[in-house]
């Protein structure tokens, strides 16, 4: 089938429980896109938005194997009815409009915007045809999803990476007045590391045509992170090997790469994030951390990475998954973002973006411990604010408050855990049990620990509508639940807290929040 590209979005039906088909797109018999689609006339329950918008004015060959009907509408517009506001939709999270998106790639603050790329599928809200999505945002809290900005082609999907500004212009492939700011990613066919990058904010992006900037070295070797470091006066490239080893690679022009180190990182793999940060001692510390936030705490010498205590982890949860921080953050903080992975029921979309966290470290004994806290930005959507303190639980006794149908931050604070008996928090009907008896925070199967160092409790509880993160003992402990038994049944809008013992809450906080998406 030949057909006139007019429209941003050819739109297809499809159903995910229906086979696969490949969709290739083809021009003077040369294929300039494919995908794998699970096209289905019949019974559609998804609409996939098939960005062509780049052949527009051009005619295709659209063909489909294994061989059925081709049915397609076209728009300009993603004219999705009821969009942001979906039963499932998270409020303070986010989502892509349509489709699914998993590990967050290229974050970058560049000329007063923070861009967010990500893995995506616009065919399906399953896993396939990685593309990088793009969102950015003035405030990291509002998002505003932009453009597809990799897509699949010869060299493979588009797997996950980061983003640099090159602000010496050394890979030449800008100018010092504009510098260019650099994408790199993992394309799959084989297993490599690509550049991609833009002169104009990424309203336009250019794959590098001297692509690979490093070759296949061994299965599956993907996901570089790449920083500039002081010590080392070059470029730091580190990606995942196999197992659980990360190559480390230097760079003077960003464009040629050399290996001269590789490091385990026990219990982890996948998605590096290395960055530096200055501990509550004054110490400049350098942190290696995996897909599964697993860390090493380190230094940089010429020599490159030396580990200066065993591997610890900042996330205890089943969700956070693949996180990475930002490049170019303007005040020093570290900004990092997972992605939590999507286990609830929904229908157009799957996939959110963890509440963007500000990471600090710790020094205790000779010890240090990585800190995460939501950011200071999400204050931007509080709207209501109820405050008690000195709240006193009598034995098999409970209090309750009224709740808005809306996102939470729950705070709450207990000096003394000596004598405080084990309770439970319910919220929209879910019940998260804290036991300061055992040191645990369970919510349904999953436990975690309440803190490192006992002898006081300290909670912060994000409430969104399918998921719940909670953040303990000063964010030395993080954990997060999105499944079908985190999403919030807004029927009974209160939080009760109860407990079979008498406790004593020191302090309470509920913060009632508005929505990302009101201004969308």
């Amino acid at each position: 089938m030949k057909i006139k590209i007019e429209k941003k979005y050819l739109i297809f039906p499809v159903n995910v429980l229906t086979s696969k088909k490949k969709v290739t797109f083809s021009n003077d018999g040369q294929t300039v896109y494919e995908l794998m689609m699970n096209l289905d006339n019949r019974n559609p329950d998804f609409s996939a938005y098939v960005d062509v918008s780049r052949f527009i004015g051009r005619e295709l060959e659209l063909t489909v194997k294994p061989d059925m009907e081709i049915r397609y509408r076209t728009s300009d517009e993603m004219d999705i009815d009821g969009l942001y506001n979906e039963l499932v939709r998270p409020q303070v999270h986010f989502t892509t409009k349509n489709g699914w998106n998993n590990d967050p790639n290229g974050l970058i603050y560049l000329d007063g915007t923070y861009h967010m790329f990500y893995q995506h599928n616009p065919c399906s809200p399953e896993w396939e045809n990685m593309h990088w999505g793009h969102s950015t945002s003035s405030d990291l809290i509002h998002w505003t999803e932009q453009p597809i900005a990799l897509f699949p082609d010869e060299t493979g999907m588009m797997y996950s990476g980061s983003a640099i500004l090159d602000t010496e212009n050394v890979t030449g492939l800008g100018t010092k007045e504009n510098p260019p700011a650099l994408l790199y990613y993992t394309a799959t066919a084989p297993f490599s590391q690509h550049l991609a990058y833009s002169v104009d904010g990424f309203k336009t992006i250019k794959k590098y045509k001297n692509n690979p900037v490093l070759n296949h070295i061994c299965r599956s070797n993907r996901d570089p992170k790449v920083v500039f470091c002081d010590e080392m006066k070059s470029y730091l490239m580190v990606i995942y090997l196999e197992k659980d080893i990360y190559g480390f690679f230097q760079s003077k022009d960003l464009i040629s790469w050399t290996l001269f180190q590789k490091l385990s990182l026990s219990g982890d793999n996948e998605c590096p994030d290395i960055f530096s940060v200055v501990a509550s001692n004054g110490e400049k510390k350098w942190v290696l951390m995996g897909a599964h936030n697993r860390y090493i705490v380190g230094s940089m010498s010429e020599n490159g990475f030396t580990p200066e205590q065993e591997t610890r982890s900042l996330h205890y949860g089943s969700s956070a998954y693949a996180g990475q921080t930002f490049s170019g953050m303007p005040d020093g903080r570290v900004v990092r973002i997972d992605w939590d992975r999507w286990q609830a029921v929904s229908k157009n979309f799957k996939g959110q973006m963890s509440i963007p966290l500000e990471l600090t470290l710790a020094e205790k004994d000779g010890v240090y411990y990585l800190s995460a806290l939501p950011v200071k930005e999400i204050e931007t959507l509080y709207t209501k604010m109820q405050k008690y303190s000195d709240i006193e639980i009598r034995e098999n006794s409970s209090v309750s408050y009224d709740l808005e149908k809306s996102p939470y931050v729950v705070k709450l604070q207990v000096k003394n855990t000596d004598d405080i008996s084990d309770f439970t928090i319910k919220i929209f009907g879910r019940d998260i049990v804290i036991k300061p008896s055992e040191n645990e925070l369970k919510f349904v199967k999953e436990t975690v620990p309440l803190s490192i160092f006992n002898g006081s409790l300290d909670i912060t509880l994000v409430i969104d509508r399918c998921s719940i993160e909670a953040f303990l003992d000063c964010g030395k402990i993080y954990a997060s639940f999105l499944n079908n038994n985190s999403v919030q049944d807004y029927n009974v809008p209160f939080i009760e807290i109860s407990s079979k013992g008498s406790i004593k809450i020191d302090e309470l906080m509920l913060i009632a929040l508005n929505s990302m998406w009101n201004e969308k």
